[in-house]
Parts: structure tokens; C-alpha cells; sequence
């Protein structure tokens, strides 16, 4: 049996490694402790909050399909809080989402999702692959200098500008990928003792240097304990992602007091993390990359509009591609 490399548990990562583990040997690398890449929640002080992907919806069929048993097991379900728009610090457009296009989370937590989707495959997790090297086969070494040989194909599923420092200059997507610009956000994480009164549970913000505002705890299945889930804009994090966290993470607790008129410092919980990596500077769609000769492929949702469903689409091209390659 053939055996693949993954490198990546997001949700790239894992569909592929559910699709190709009935036909393929597959193991998954991911330099966290666990896997779901921005399909992420974090557990603190009996608090919870989604810092990465938000919510998701599901408008091509392959990925409605996808869906349906996690909707049926419950893993997965539709969110619909009151969401306005924000201009600075006004709200200028309401609407209820129940009404519109349905927006997927997963329950309890985003995770959830990749939880269920890792069960039965080979993670290696707090494994980061720092090098790769092809002979007869592909060889990965990772930060610890620990080989892991005889791979017949790699897929990477980072980030374009991770993934460029790992594939080969030779991979005949190298230079396409490189191309591809990514920017960065800060998640800054609230939680309080009591619910404020919020005019809202969930906000799309501009002309600020906030780009969206949540109740984390609004969300099916959360605990009761009130939790906020802020986002910078794309514009902030490009000029502080290397600043001092406290600073940044003042300056953004002082943004959203004003957005939603109560002191945010009053918060019990007060966490941040910075994203490197969070969205393309350009939304534009990519065919599958993959190298036929080398063995090599990359995929991500950077791939495709850089969504959640761009996850999935993305791994979806690349297994029919890899399929046709090696049947």
C-alpha cells in the first residue's frame, strides 16, 4: 500500500486523510498539540471562544453532502443571532441571519468539527516537519531532527507562505504559491462574570481597526458564561503583529468598549493570539496544485477564497486529482 504524507490537521488535512486512508497508508503531521488548525477553540478559566473560523456556509453540493452527518449527529449546527453592520462605532444596517443564507457552526465548539473528522487516522501531533528530501521516496525531518521515511506522496495543506518554505524550489507550483500573499489578524478573547446588554450577537465592523464582534456564548451548545470573540482587521495586524501583546491587546479592549458602550476591561478572562496567516490579500480560486513528477501536492483554503468551505473544495480538488495520478 502506498503511503501518503499530510502535513496539516486543518480541515483540509484531515477530509483528505478521510478520503485517502481506505486506499492509502496516511499519516498527518501538525505542529500543535491537537488538530483542527483554524477550526479552533480554546478552554480557559471555565470560559470558551471559536478564536479562529467563526461560522461557515455551505453553497456548492460536494460540501452540503459533506455536512449532512454532521448535521444529522448534531456536531454541526445553524447559528442565527441578531448581526448588524458597523461603520466605526455606528451600527448601520440590522438583519437576523435565521432569515438568510443559513451560517454553520460546530457544537459545542468549532473543533468539534475536526474532532470528529481526526477519529481513526494517524496524527502526529507537536510534529513540526522543518525539511523535505526525495530519493527513490520522500524523507521528512522535523524540528527535532526525527526522520520519517518511505513516503510515496507529500501533501502539504499550510498556509502559502509556510508551505513555500518547505516544497521544493523544483515543485512546479512553487512560484504560483509564492505568489500568493496572505495578512494576518489578532482574536482577542473576553469573558465575564455577567451578561452585558448587548444590542446585538454578532457584528461585521469597518472603518475601525475591530473587523468583527461576536457572542461566543450565543452559539449552540456554548456554556453559560458570557464570552465576547473580537477580530482586528487585516489592516492593524499587518502594522502591530510583532508589537508588544498587552499593548495590542489594550488598544483593542479600548475598541470595543466603544463599539458596544461598556467598559470591556471589566472582562474576568482576557486572552489574545495573533494569526500570522488568517486570510488571502487576494480572494481569487486556484486549480489543485500538484506535481505528478515529484509527488507533490499543496491545498488549503488559502486555495479557494480562503473560507471554510474554500477547505474543503480545495481538498476535494486535489484527492480527485491525486486519485486519477495514482489509480
Amino acid at each position: 500500500m502506498k503511503k501518503i504524507a499530510i502535513i496539516g490537521s486543518g480541515l483540509s488535512g484531515l477530509t483528505l486523510a478521510k478520503w485517502l486512508k481506505t486506499d492509502f497508508e496516511v499519516t498527518v503531521f501538525e505542529k500543535a498539540r491537537g488538530a483542527g488548525g483554524r477550526l479552533a477553540t480554546r478552554r480557559e478559566e471555565n470560559f470558551q471562544f471559536d478564536h479562529g473560523a467563526q461560522y461557515f456556509t455551505a453553497r456548492t453540493d460536494a460540501f452540503k453532502r459533506f455536512l449532512e452527518p454532521f448535521l444529522d449527529n448534531g456536531v454541526v449546527q445553524q447559528w442565527a443571532p441578531k448581526h448588524v453592520q458597523i461603520n466605526g462605532t455606528e451600527i448601520e444596517h440590522e438583519n437576523h441571519w435565521a432569515r438568510e443564507e443559513p451560517r454553520y457552526v460546530g457544537v459545542p465548539g468549532m473543533n468539534s468539527v475536526a474532532k470528529q473528522l481526526a477519529q481513526n487516522i494517524q496524527i502526529e501531533v507537536n510534529t513540526k516537519i522543518t525539511s523535505l528530501l526525495r530519493h527513490d521516496k520522500w524523507q521528512l525531518t522535523d524540528e527535532d531532527g526525527k526522520i520519517y521515511e518511505n513516503y510515496d506522496w507529500v501533501i502539504s495543506t499550510l498556509p502559502a507562505p509556510q508551505a513555500i518554505e518547505l516544497l521544493p524550489p523544483e515543485f512546479d507550483s512553487y512560484q504560483q504559491i509564492k505568489n500568493i500573499e496572505m495578512s494576518g489578524c489578532f482574536s482577542l478573547m473576553l469573558g465575564f462574570d455577567k451578561a452585558l446588554p448587548m444590542k446585538f450577537e454578532a457584528a461585521h465592523i469597518s472603518n475601525s481597526d475591530l473587523s468583527w464582534l461576536a457572542v461566543n456564548s450565543h452559539k449552540p451548545g456554548r456554556q453559560n458564561l458570557f464570552t465576547l470573540m473580537i477580530h482586528s482587521s487585516e489592516a492593524y495586524a499587518a502594522n502591530n503583529m510583532d508589537a508588544n501583546r498587552e499593548l495590542v491587546m489594550q488598544h483593542l479592549i479600548q475598541k470595543t468598549s466603544e463599539i458596544i458602550g461598556y467598559d470591556a476591561n471589566e472582562a474576568v478572562h482576557k486572552t489574545i493570539h495573533g494569526w500570522r496567516y488568517a486570510n488571502n490579500v487576494v480572494r481569487a480560486s486556484h486549480p489543485a496544485f500538484i506535481d505528478r513528477d515529484m509527488n507533490l501536492g499543496a491545498c488549503g483554503d488559502w486555495c479557494v477564497g480562503g473560507r471554510v468551505e474554500g477547505a474543503f473544495t480545495s481538498a476535494f480538488n486535489l484527492f480527485n486529482a491525486l486519485k486519477m495520478n495514482t489509480a
